[in-house]
């Protein structure tokens, strides 16, 4: 069984009489050892889903397996044990301002009642794992936002959790220090083998560090996969919009308006056809220019993707497919789901 079962789950909230679906039916398997994203826009149901996975939200309807158990079927008692092993962070690190760096890692250590020194002496070895032993008598106010970050995971780090959930962890840090902490992230699965569930809705996390991703839009799973198969042919309306961006159909509403028997194809270029000038050959081939309206190469969980959006003369569009095609382009139509 996998780690983390989600069975039909739903959860909906009463608010000034009116029911609201929160969450809708949510069919979801995680494995142990995944970095594993769940992606959405804002009020699309994704921090209720990761806040469902450790019962601070309880779902209406549905279970919720996590090595096997219920957390429905758990005592009180039982439920915050068992959520020792589930830890959390947030995007906005929600640190003790009064407490240094070593007493904020500490202190869920004291709670459970560990020594003071013992727990010291753990947070002294978690403040190495996040690159900070320098900071460990500053305050959070004396701290960048990268860093404060790093002392909220060394502290979710520090009662040894099989599971990392990450809510929004990146969205208030700028793309240098994003990056550094999803590096964080990533050394810290490989190295303790934590399953760790990324909430966000920024498509460029999931790219960086995710292996599997769920798509989430109005409180129900649309789409869900391999991170490199669900951006080489996104099937949902919601993971073309994430995924090809939201200036695509600006870009294709000016361009038709220029050349009204243009279709325009997205062109995912993978690692065998990066190394041959495709589009320059087929251009000689075909004996007609070809629109580059877009071009961008992107990270997809380690691996270089190229994508293009191409403007293809409607007469030549059977075969300038059929040939990029052969050369080992991922090839569909984007006009369709344009905005």
């Amino acid at each position: 069984m996998a780690q983390i079962v989600l069975e039909h789950i739903s959860k909906r909230f009463e608010i000034e009489g009116k029911t609201i679906d929160a969450l809708a039916d949510i069919n979801l398997e995680i494995e142990k050892g995944e970095i594993f994203g769940i992606i959405g826009m804002s009020g699309a149901g994704k921090s209720t889903l990761v806040r469902c996975l450790n019962f601070l939200e309880k779902p209406t309807d549905g279970k919720v397996l996590i090595d096997g158990s219920n957390l429905g079927t758990l005592t009180e008692k039982e439920l915050r044990t068992q959520r020792r092993d589930i830890a959390m962070i947030f995007q906005h690190f929600n640190l003790l301002l009064q407490k240094t760096v070593l007493d904020n890692i500490a202190f869920p250590l004291v709670i459970q009642g560990k020594k003071k020194a013992e727990a010291r002496k753990r947070a002294k070895e978690l403040l190495q794992i996040v690159g900070l032993e320098e900071k460990e008598k500053a305050y959070p106010s004396q701290l960048s936002g990268g860093q404060k970050q790093r002392v909220a995971i060394a502290r979710a780090l520090a009662s040894n959790p099989h599971i990392l959930l990450c809510d929004e962890a990146t969205s208030a840090l700028d793309p240098q220090t994003t990056q550094s902490i999803l590096n964080l992230l990533k050394q810290i699965n490989q190295k303790y083998g934590i399953t760790i569930v990324i909430i966000t809705h920024q498509m460029d996390v999931i790219r960086e560090v995710c292996e599997k991703v769920a798509i989430i839009e109005a409180g129900r799973l649309v789409e869900h996969g391999n991170v490199v198969d669900i951006f080489n042919h996104p099937k949902s309306a919601a993971g073309k919009k994430l995924i090809i961006g939201d200036n695509v159909s600006a870009t294709v509403t000016g361009e038709k308006s220029q050349v009204n028997e243009e279709v325009i194809v997205r062109a995912v270029f993978t690692e065998n056809s990066a190394f041959e000038p495709v589009v320059a050959n087929m251009i000689l081939r075909i004996g007609e220019p070809i629109n580059i309206l877009k071009a961008d190469t992107k990270n997809v969980n380690g691996i270089a993707k190229g994508e293009m959006l191409l403007g293809l003369p409607q007469n030549k569009r059977k075969e300038i497919t059929e040939y990029l095609t052969e050369k080992g382009l991922e090839i569909e139509e984007v006009e369709q789901y344009a905005g």
